[in-house]
């Protein structure tokens, strides 16, 4: 079969692809629409794990290859099943003359999988931290050896890799920790959505508080409805919204009953995006170190007033008292959210300064052009 040689190709190796619903498949599909625009084939490389067997599909311009994998630990940490399945779908890339493949995330078996792949076939290799600590499963003794493991991973990785980029300065940082100097950054990125989004907001009225992301403990979700609880008592007219999915989601709607507060369960960006639009503060403050989140740049590009914590890239994003407000316990938390709550006037300052950050900073159009330099800088 002839190799498709009109354009440049770039493959992108992500553990999962959209529509599952998180950060890194959420930059890999931005980066790649972006990529298209600048005249690219993109092929996003992923793991079958909804067991699909759909192993290819084209989908608004993108070829999508999806891998093989047993059904152990597919929701955090997909197995490929090298079966003859795996070898065909891994095998259609010969059809495409590939540029440059990129690979997300160190601890990924897709990332090893692309990796390889790329060297035996002399194609250089540009690997993206989108973390800046290692993976947790919240038990102490798995992330013990699950730190070993990612340790063993990452040695066999940069055996592989030809260059090295974060999605934030603070991943870049973290790379140090595996004796890799990167090579610069790329940043987390939104595509400007607002334009003609009509604002909802209700300014003395009802204040609505939104998060939006997975439902697990390292998210900062238990601090989040712990201090609104003691809000909603007080105050009458605040509503939070959950909107998202994860192992916490049936234990935290068990618990937290209340008329102030929805959860929303998984939605998709369309409906996310109206969420924003009435949406006065917006909370996402994990306890743990992240890359660079997604949600805040999209909450700060639709006026909403952000509260968050130190943790990994979101430094870069928010500026205490300048472009949000940090916290870092429950009880910083409860005072940021009274604060927001009680001064409209701090919340339109915040939000207009955060807005004007986004639109300099972590526009995909700015982004995808830098990658694009690098790439062929290497070459």
């Amino acid at each position: 079969m002839k190799k498709k040689k009109n354009k440049k190709t770039i493959a992108i190796f992500s553990g999962y692809a959209l529509p599952h619903l998180g950060g890194i498949e959420r930059y890999t599909h931005n980066l790649a629409k972006q990529l298209i625009e600048l005249n690219y084939n993109v092929i996003i490389v992923s793991s079958d794990y909804d067991f699909s067997k759909q192993y290819f599909i084209q989908k608004d311009n993108i070829v999508y290859l999806k891998l093989p994998v047993y059904k152990l630990f597919v929701s955090r940490y997909p197995i490929m099943k090298k079966n003859k399945e795996f070898k065909e779908t891994l095998n259609l890339l010969n059809r495409y003359d590939i540029s440059a493949i990129i690979v997300n995330t160190r601890f990924h078996l897709t990332t090893l999988t692309g990796a390889k792949y790329a060297k035996q076939h002399s194609i250089p290799v540009f690997l993206i931290e989108h973390g800046s600590q290692h993976l947790t499963v919240d038990n102490k003794i798995l992330d013990f050896f699950g730190a070993i493991y990612e340790h063993a991973l990452t040695a066999l990785v940069k055996k592989y890799v030809d260059q090295y980029y974060g999605v934030s300065l603070e991943a870049c940082l973290w790379q140090r920790h595996f004796k890799i100097n990167s090579n610069g950054v790329w940043y987390n990125s939104i595509n400007d959505f607002s334009e003609g989004i009509k604002l909802n907001k209700e300014k003395d009225k009802k204040i609505n508080i939104l998060y939006a992301g997975r439902i697990l403990k390292q998210k900062g979700i238990i601090e989040l409805l712990e201090a609104f609880s003691k809000l909603e008592k007080k105050y009458k007219n605040i509503h939070l919204s959950i909107a998202g999915d994860g192992n916490l989601l049936n234990l935290v709607k068990a618990k937290y009953v209340s008329k102030q507060i929805t959860f929303l369960g998984k939605v998709d960006f369309e409906h996310l995006k109206e969420l924003y639009s009435y949406t006065d503060i917006f909370v996402y403050a994990p306890n743990w170190p992240e890359g660079l989140p997604t949600s805040i740049l999209e909450a700060g590009l639709m006026n909403c007033a952000v509260i968050a914590s130190p943790q990994g890239g979101i430094k870069e994003i928010i500026e205490n008292g300048q472009t949000g407000v940090m916290i870092k316990n429950e009880e910083e938390l409860l005072e940021a959210l009274e604060l927001l709550i009680t001064n409209r006037e701090k919340r339109e300052i915040l939000a207009k300064k955060l807005k004007e950050k986004v639109q300099t900073q972590f526009l995909w159009k700015n982004t995808a052009k830098k990658v694009i330099k690098d790439i062929n800088a290497y070459k």
